[in-house]
């Protein structure tokens, strides 16, 4: 088909598509009618109405496709997480506005209106959700969805592009479940769900059987062991029977000899008590009398205590005041004695001391009599003071300017310590610069990150230099450039590229990441082109300002070579110039003169493409994204400066210690040798004074002799006048022990007194010790009765405590009750136990020979252990219990498995059904391409492991190769997108779901697989009714074949883009004819 027919065909289909409702084609039940958005990623507000079958979306990359992919994912319930995308539904937001708004028309098959599902969302507040106008919740809308079988989270029916290379690394398992999902409906994948359920609960139960069984033959085994031991302790039982009657006779038996020993004790203890009363009726009137005497004698000495503690007070009172008087005289005559000592030792003292002072005036006199200085000596004392005194001022300058030397240098130190905080710190931010992006790193990569924290790790396993993602090798120094520079790189190449510059190096790193760590990072090897050689492909900028363009994006950017010449290959940052706000006004110019094909202003990135049709330029701008890796930048030449600079002040600072160190050595010479001149003038000075020094003592010895010889003490008058003072101390004592010899004859009257009382006394005491002699000797009599009494009532009381406890004893013994307070047991009990011990032995000796003969038979059976039988009962019990267990258990397995058996013929029915039918279109498909491909079950060992089933999907791309399965390793990027492209196709027949979405899948397809996948998705899409189809890609290929059931849906964007509504589809398919018809065939 040559040109003008392809134009034809694609005139026909403009003229019959239009965006309402009016199309003839019908949509399948829960198809997508119409999407519209306001404020949504980089959509101010758009609307587009789907066709029924395929929809091919196309637009440049950053018009907005993908974000029409993430509006259908988020409006119909789905999760961020889906899209692979910005983690908040805030996110999503247009840039500079609060809120957007998300409304998808989903087509209605049943009776009643379409769905029309309303999301507004919000960065705080929780979004509000509507269903045809009415509010309603996340969950309504999650159960209508699944009502309609959508699924968005299923990449068999919805693959973003994020998630492209996600389908490919999807397990076996995995890929049959969303399969199940997306063409055996919710029904198969709850059959296949509740067959593993059924599978692992068959486990745990055959588990728990075996652990049951095993615990079953444990307790037989250990009832076996347990009857020998069970049978002879039934004899030991009835030994133990006979000894039991027979300590009960012992016990009758000794409890009729207690209670006849028991009687005898209580007649005995009863006529003790009578002879005590007698006595006692004997001492009554003994009593009366020696109470009348105590009393009397008791009267007696109270008097005479009474006077006798009064004659003590009086001899106390008087031999005080004496004693006091004698004190009183001795102590004042002490002190004056004292007074006398003192005064006689200081005069001793001070004629000393004048003695002293007298012999050191003379040896002074002495001295200055020996001494003989000249006036020649005095004159050479003189010069040689001059002499010192000259060195020491010459010394004092020099250590003035030493310190001022010092000074400077401690001054300089202070300074450049300084500056190395300074510089120091500097490196400190720009270090935390470098952290700073690797935590970004991390939590934007976390796989790139990982191989960056192992490259650092095993540097040493590399020949030549390996080069960190660009995130943490690039720097801007200009901020306002930072927008431009991560919008022409590639987010896979800023977060995750790694550069090297040995081939070999390259091969170890992606082995290591790839194969042992599973890490998804890249690399790529330096280009041969030097950057100097890129940089002369693009012409001088100064071309260029004319057009208000002052420098290329190379230039703005600082990093490692290698790194820019990747990126001047890759993304011909050194051809991409940035221009001035006022180039928006040379756009037509820029335009026209087709100089620059690319370039940045203001906001937005400008491209100017040539059609392929009719060789007109157009031009399209995108919006370029507020920077967000790159925000932390410092120059490397900057850092190398400040690293030399720093290097340099701590040479410097290092020099001006030795300086340092110099100066204080001179200073501390020159200290000592002033310290030296300042001794010897001292020593000068001194020979010169030493005369007048001596003349000026002698007259301070002379002052002092003359103070002492004032201060003499007259001793004799001393004396005298302590004489007299003693004289009258004695007078005075004398007078007061008159006074106290009187009120000694008062104390002697009081003492004559006292003796007659005291005869008084002992008559009245020896009356009293008479009648205490005749009562004693009674008394004597009573306390032996009282003493029998006792003896015979602890007889009493043992008797009744030991038949008390015999009584006890055998009533215990024998299962009857009696009162605790009872001695003896009733005389019907009595009866009752001689009846039943009639024909027993009536000796307690007797008795125990028989319970001693038992006992050595019981002792001959041998030992075993008390709780035999309660381990043996114990252990029959659990028995029972566990064989109900295992009852229960086989019944649960049994019924478990004829649910599993029956369920899992009809799931592999289905599923094999399901899958044969999927591998013979995906055969067919793959035979179409030229290549050959199968999909099978994957079965597991045993069949009963349900969750082990899965999907193989094997392919082959070249002749001689055989069929391998799809791995992210063995096949290329472009043949994992045609297999996943192929088996999406081969579902779209079997599909339940209402529509499905791809996005951009065809981008690493070459040209050929590109064009025959898109035809056989034309053709399966317009054969198939009712399945709707989106498929997003930024070009198509030329000379493509299209059905009329298909519908393009171009997305276009900038400042000049009209609102969606207002776009006149009939005028432009005028325009579109008429312009065909211009064009020469």
């Amino acid at each position: 088909m040559d040109r003008s027919e392809n134009q034809s065909i694609l005139n026909d289909t403009l003229s019959t598509t239009t965006m309402s409702q009016c199309e003839t084609q019908k949509h399948a039940h829960g198809a997508i009618v119409r999407i519209r958005l306001e404020n949504f990623m980089t959509y101010k507000e758009v609307e587009l109405y789907p066709g029924p079958r395929l929809n091919v979306i196309i637009g440049p990359n950053g018009s907005g496709k993908s974000s029409i992919v993430c509006a259908i994912c988020l409006g119909l319930a789905g999760h961020p997480r889906v899209i692979g995308r910005a983690g908040s539904v805030g996110d999503y937001i247009k840039t500079g506005n609060d809120k957007g708004m998300i409304e998808i028309e989903l087509f209605n098959a049943e009776k009643g209106t379409n769905w029309v599902v309303n999301r507004t969302l919000y960065h705080q507040q929780a979004n509000k959700w509507t269903l045809n106008g009415k509010q309603t919740t996340e969950a309504a809308i999650k159960d209508l969805m699944k009502k309609l079988h959508i699924q968005v989270d299923n990449l068999c029916q919805f693959l973003p592009q994020e998630k492209v290379a996600e389908f490919t690394n999807m397990s076996k398992c995995d890929l049959l479940e969303n399969t199940e999902k997306c063409v055996g409906g919710e029904e198969l994948y709850t059959l296949h769900k509740s067959l593993k359920t059924l599978g692992q609960e068959t486990r745990l139960l055959e588990s728990d059987l075996n652990e049951a069984l095993h615990q079953a033959a444990s307790c037989k085994q250990t009832l076996k062991h347990l009857e020998p031991d069970v049978q002879a302790i039934q004899g030991r039982k009835d030994l133990e029977a006979k000894i039991a009657e027979y300590i009960q006779c012992k016990h009758f038996r000794d409890y009729e000899e207690k209670a006849s020993e028991h009687e005898k004790i209580a007649k005995t203890f009863d006529s003790i008590k009578d002879k005590v009363k007698e006595v006692d009726h004997r001492l009554k009137p003994l009593q009366d009398q020696i109470k009348k005497f105590k009393t009397e004698f008791e009267k007696a000495q109270t008097a005479y205590k009474s006077k006798y503690k009064e004659s003590v007070d009086l001899k106390n009172k008087l031999t005080k005041e004496i004693n006091a008087i004698s004190e009183q005289s001795d102590d004042l005559i002490e002190k004056i004695r004292d007074e006398l000592r003192h005064k006689k030792e200081e005069e001793n003292r001070r004629l000393t001391q004048c003695k002293d002072v007298q012999e050191q005036i003379e040896q002074l006199e002495e001295k200055i009599n020996s001494m003989d200085i000249d006036s020649q000596d005095q004159d050479e004392l003189q010069a040689e003071w001059n002499h010192l005194e000259n060195e020491r001022k010459k010394l004092t300058e020099q250590q003035n300017q030493l310190s001022m030397k010092h000074q400077q240098i401690i001054d300089e130190l202070r300074r450049i310590q300084q500056d190395v905080q300074i510089k120091q710190r500097e490196l400190s931010h720009i270090t935390n610069v470098q952290e700073t992006r690797l935590a970004k790193l991390q939590h934007q990569n976390i796989d790139a990150w990982k191989a960056v924290k192992w490259l650092r790790q095993n540097k040493m396993l590399f020949q030549k230099n390996v080069y960190e993602p660009m995130i943490l090798s690039l720097n801007v120094s200009d901020p306002n450039m930072m927008k431009y520079v991560e919008f022409i790189i590639p987010k896979r190449d800023l977060l995750a590229m790694f550069i090297f510059e040995d081939t070999d190096d390259m091969e170890l790193f992606i082995k290591e990441c790839h194969e042992k760590q599973k890490l998804v990072v890249h690399g790529s090897a330096i280009p041969r082109m030097s950057l100097d050689e890129f940089r002369r492909e693009a012409p001088p900028i100064t071309d260029l300002s004319h057009y208000g363009m002052f420098q290329y994006v190379l230039d703005t950017i600082q990093g490692p070579d290698a790194i820019l010449r990747y990126l001047c290959q890759t993304t011909k940052i050194h051809t991409l110039p940035i221009a001035y706000d006022s180039a928006m006004t040379h756009i037509d110019t820029i335009t026209k003169d087709q100089k620059v094909r690319r370039f940045f202003v203001k906001n937005f990135c400008y491209t100017l493409s040539t059609s392929y049709y009719t060789k007109d330029t157009s031009t399209t701008n995108i919006h370029v994204q507020k920077e967000r890796y790159l925000t932390d930048s410092v120059s490397h030449d900057r850092k190398q400066q400040i690293e030399q600079e720093h290097t340099q002040l701590k040479a410097r600072y290092e020099e001006l210690q030795k300086s340092q160190q110099t100066y204080e050595k001179d200073q501390t010479n020159l200290a000592r040798q002033l310290d030296e001149i300042k001794t010897r003038k001292i020593a000068i000075t001194d020979k010169r004074n030493a005369k007048a020094k001596l003349e000026r003592k002698i007259e301070e010895k002379k002052h002092t002799l003359t103070s002492y010889m004032k201060k003499q003490i007259d001793i004799a008058k001393e004396e005298k006048l302590a004489y007299e003072k003693e004289k009258k101390i004695h007078e005075d004592k004398m007078h007061k022990l008159n006074v106290q010899m009187k009120e000694f004859e008062n104390f002697n009257q009081k003492c004559h007194l006292m003796v007659i009382e005291s005869g008084r006394i002992a008559l009245a005491r020896q009356k009293h010790s008479e009648a205490e002699a005749s009562f004693e000797t009674h008394r004597e009599e009573l306390m032996q009765l009282k003493e029998q009494t006792l003896n015979a009532k602890k007889r009493l009381d043992t008797s009744e405590s030991s038949t008390r406890l015999a009584a006890q004893k055998i009533s215990k013994t024998m299962n009857k009750t009696i009162s605790p307070d009872d001695v003896l047991l009733p005389n019907k009990l009595v009866q009752e136990f001689r009846a039943k011990f009639a024909n027993f032995p009536s000796s307690l000796a007797d008795l125990e020979s028989e319970i001693m003969n038992f006992n050595a038979q019981l002792s001959c059976q041998g030992t075993v252990k008390d709780d035999v039988i309660r381990v043996y009962q114990q252990e029959k019990t659990n028995l029972i219990q566990i064989e109900n267990r295992i009852t229960d258990l086989e019944n649960r397995i049994k019924q478990g498995q004829m649910t599993a058996d029956k369920n899992k013929t009809d799931w592999l029915n289905q599923v094999n059904a399901m899958v044969n039918e999927i591998n013979k279109k995906f055969v067919g498909l793959f035979e179409t391409m030229g290549c050959k491909g199968q999909i099978c079950l994957d079965i597991p060992e045993l069949e009963k492991d349900f969750e082990k089933y899965g999907v193989n999907i094997k392919v082959q791309f070249r002749d001689g190769e055989r069929l391998h399965e799809m791995s992210e390793f063995l096949q290329s990027g472009g043949e994992k997108s045609v297999s996943v492209m192929l088996y999406m196709i081969a579902l779209q027949d079997m599909t339940i779901c209402p529509f499905r979405c791809v996005d951009e899948i065809n981008q690493g397809m070459d040209p050929t697989n590109e064009r025959r996948v898109f035809e056989l998705l034309v053709r399966h899409s317009s054969d198939k009714a009712n399945s709707q189809y989106f498929l997003l890609s930024p070009k198509l290929l030329p000379n493509l074949q299209y059905s009329r059931k298909i519908k393009l849906l171009f997305v276009c964007n900038g400042d000049v883009s009209i609102k969606s509504q207002e776009w006149n589809v009939a005028k432009y398919i005028e325009r579109r004819r008429a312009l065909a018809l211009t064009q020469p065939n």
